[in-house]
């Protein structure tokens, strides 16, 4: 069973989970969910708990960690829970805007990180076509106006959207998704504009990432995303890639054996020690 606990910061309280030890590997949720879209992987992992410890936390905004009323940065708060654990330089999986805060994290504090994943990717101060950002924005409207059910709602049944939901034939994958979209402690409770970017964009230093990076993506996502994630393969000096098909942008839920396998050869060569020879 995992360990949960909350880590005090002077402005805020960040819920996180571990289990395990070994190698940290480090999950990052993305918008709209919060620690419990990694289930799949706990439960994976768990058979190598003397090889790695699972750590999941809820993002500041997110989840069981506290509401943010003033300017913060994911990457500090980042900072403070692997300083907080006194960690060795872990493994950063993080889908989607998760994601991006672990390419900024591994700019900021590259001597914390020994690997990344990202997981449909985006990319902080990205510039988003205008639709989707639109689409970002109204979110925050239909929950001021019309209260977060009907803006929750409103979210799932707009068809923009439909590359964020597992499809109806993956009922389980679909249903978890949705449970956590529905959570409004997962929708939409602070403006954006609180999260402190970094002051220049990720996507200029790709050059400076200097460990080994896999980059994951998903037939089934939007165009834009595709685009980062390709974007990112070539601009990332030790990156590699895996295509998922038909999914969309969690394809680590709607095919989690599938990705489990791929995290685990992945970090396979990071593991020390006879158990390694036995994965």
């Amino acid at each position: 069973m995992a360990d949960q606990h909350h880590l005090e910061l002077p402005d805020a309280r960040l819920f996180y989970r571990t289990n395990g030890s070994g190698q940290p590997l480090i999950f990052i949720h993305g918008n709209f969910n919060d620690h419990h879209i990694w289930e799949e992987q706990v439960d994976f992992f768990g058979s190598y708990a003397q090889d790695v410890q699972v750590i999941r936390y809820d993002l500041r905004g997110y989840g069981g960690s506290s509401t943010p009323v003033s300017s913060f940065s994911h990457v500090h708060d980042l900072k403070c829970l692997i300083e907080h654990l006194h960690l060795d330089a872990a493994v950063l999986i993080g889908s989607s805007m998760g994601g991006g805060i672990a390419l900024d994290f591994a700019l900021a504090y590259p001597e914390y990180v020994r690997a990344l994943v990202l997981v449909a990717p985006s990319v902080t101060n990205q510039r988003y076509p205008w639709k989707m950002l639109w689409k970002g924005i109204s979110n925050f409207y239909q929950l001021r106006f019309r209260g977060s059910r009907s803006a929750i709602e409103a979210f799932i049944q707009d068809d923009y959207w439909s590359y964020f939901f597992p499809s109806p034939h993956r009922r389980a994958a679909r249903e978890k998704v949705l449970r956590n979209v529905r959570n409004p402690d997962n929708f939409c409770r602070f403006p954006p504009r609180l999260a402190h970017p970094p002051r220049i964009s990720s996507m200029q230093r790709l050059n400076e990432i200097q460990v080994p990076t896999l980059i994951v993506a998903a037939d089934g996502d939007h165009p834009f995303n595709l685009k980062t994630a390709d974007d990112l393969s070539k601009l990332i000096p030790q990156a590699s890639g895996a295509m998922f098909h038909d999914c969309g942008h969690l394809p680590f839920i709607e095919q989690p054996d599938k990705f489990n396998q791929t995290l685990l050869a992945f970090i396979q060569p990071m593991l020390s020690g006879k158990r390694q020879k036995s994965l």
